[in-house]
């Protein structure tokens, strides 16, 4: 492992569920016209939780995206990521972001940040307690250099990684092969 990374990753947390986005309502339950989403809560899990989350991701393409507030390539590449789950989640991806911020002091800055940027992740921070430990149940080649990207078949088996900031061609190339072909088009103006 990196020996530069392994301090802040012994700190992260990992959340994988996601809350879902608040608005603001009248008495009867609608959201006025003009309400605003309340920012995102962020959650914190564990391995544990992380590896359910990921179960519940099967029969779809899971994409699982390590990222920190404090590492800049990872807010550089956040918008592009967002984007990317908000383009293919029809077409069969789910997107599982984990943030390795430390979740006692993280929450609301996660939540705020992809509130603002990134508005189709996830919330979630990981949490553990070993940093080898949990780097290796995602890739014992992973040295926890972030951002990271494991990409899984609707099997659950994991069928390529990217470490480093991503570009949307980037993720064209490790995720458009795993996932459905785009509908056809009728030709038709709508």
């Amino acid at each position: 492992m990196n020996p530069a990374v392994a301090p802040a990753l012994l700190f992260a947390l990992v959340a994988a569920a996601t809350p879902p986005a608040l608005t603001a309502s009248s008495p009867d339950g609608k959201a006025p016209p003009s309400a605003s989403p309340a920012p995102l809560v962020s959650s914190v899990v564990d391995i544990d939780g992380i590896k359910k989350s990921m179960r519940g991701s099967r029969g779809r393409v899971l994409l699982v995206h390590f990222w920190a507030t404090w590492c800049l390539p990872c807010l550089d590449e956040l918008p592009v990521i967002s984007q990317f789950a908000r383009d293919m989640k029809p077409r069969g991806l789910d997107v599982l972001s984990l943030s390795l911020d430390d979740p006692q002091t993280a929450q609301a800055r996660v939540s705020k940040l992809l509130t603002e940027q990134a508005p189709n992740l996830t919330p979630v921070i990981a949490r553990f307690t070993d940093a080898d430990q949990f780097i290796g149940s995602f890739d014992s080649r992973w040295e926890g250099t972030i951002p990271a990207l494991f990409a899984y078949d609707p099997t659950g088996q994991r069928r390529g990684s990217h470490v480093g900031e991503a570009s949307r061609h980037d993720l064209d190339q490790l995720i458009g092969p795993l996932l459905s072909p785009r509908a056809p088009t009728t030709g038709k103006k709508r």
